[in-house]
């Protein structure tokens, strides 16, 4: 069953909550909701044992409620509470689900001081992100654009969103990737044939190489009205402190809609 885990402890807001479990509905996904909470110190004082007390009650606590929007949706879910660091946390976790949900700014940040940053969970975290602005409303998924370059990074960013793939009414599929030199260049991905096998009917169009990527991806997605990016998180030039490629930092400097990113 297609799971996806979802961070909802107290910062995460409404229409995030919503907009992810009508995602999960329409996929027929399992929706784990979960919050992370700082591990215990070795020796605490007595207040602050009574602290971390509290705050794991409360965060416990939270189950029926996660329990009440999955059953409103129409959703199979639980809840979850982890322990430990945020980024290695979530990391942790996503080896055991398909698809990891986070609420981001529109800037292209964590909403708030609590909210998992999603630089560090993206250099870390095992599964793929789907990053959601807290500025989105609306639908999620139906009309969705695929930046694809050939990376691997890319076709695990796409082989992540097929359940999303095959449920959207429209698919386009923006193709940068470079042209391949027989006996000289790796052999191309078979991406075409593969979302055909796998009943996903796609529009191709190229990406003009003299044009700035980034600007040619948030170009078309404008104009097909896409609620969904696709991509890897590829390119030639490396962040050292992020990990990520500048075409993925200026994408994500201004989220406008949600992206499914794969590392």
């Amino acid at each position: 069953m297609f799971e996806l885990l979802v961070d909802a402890g107290p910062h995460a807001g409404n229409p995030f909550i919503e907009t992810t479990l009508a995602l999960a509905k329409r996929v027929k996904a399992f929706a784990c909701g979960f919050q992370v909470l700082p591990l215990q110190p070795p020796v605490a004082l007595s207040f602050e044992t009574t602290l971390l007390e509290a705050e794991e009650q409360s965060a416990r606590a939270r189950r029926d409620w996660w329990l009440g929007q999955c059953e409103r949706q129409g959703v199979e879910g639980d809840w979850e509470v982890l322990r430990g660091d945020v980024a290695p946390a979530i990391a942790k976790r996503s080896r055991l689900a398909d698809l990891v949900c986070l609420e981001v700014s529109s800037a292209g940040g964590a909403r708030d001081v609590h909210s998992p940053e999603p630089d560090r969970a993206l250099v870390q975290a095992a599964g793929p992100l789907l990053l959601v602005p807290s500025s989105w409303r609306g639908a999620m998924g139906t009309r969705i654009l695929v930046a694809w370059n050939g990376s691997a990074e890319a076709a695990t960013a796409i082989h992540a969103a097929l359940p999303l793939l095959t449920q959207a009414t429209d698919v386009h599929v923006l193709d940068g990737e470079q042209a391949c030199l027989p006996g000289i260049t790796p052999s191309p991905l078979p991406l075409l044939a593969w979302m055909a096998r796998q009943g996903v009917p796609a529009q191709w169009e190229s990406l003009d190489p003299s044009h700035h990527r980034e600007a040619t991806i948030a170009d078309k997605a404008n104009r097909m009205g896409a609620d969904l990016l696709v991509m890897g998180a590829y390119g030639r030039h490396w962040t050292t402190a992020l990990g990520r490629s500048r075409l993925t930092q200026a994408l994500l400097s201004h989220i406008d809609r949600p992206i499914l990113l794969a590392h």
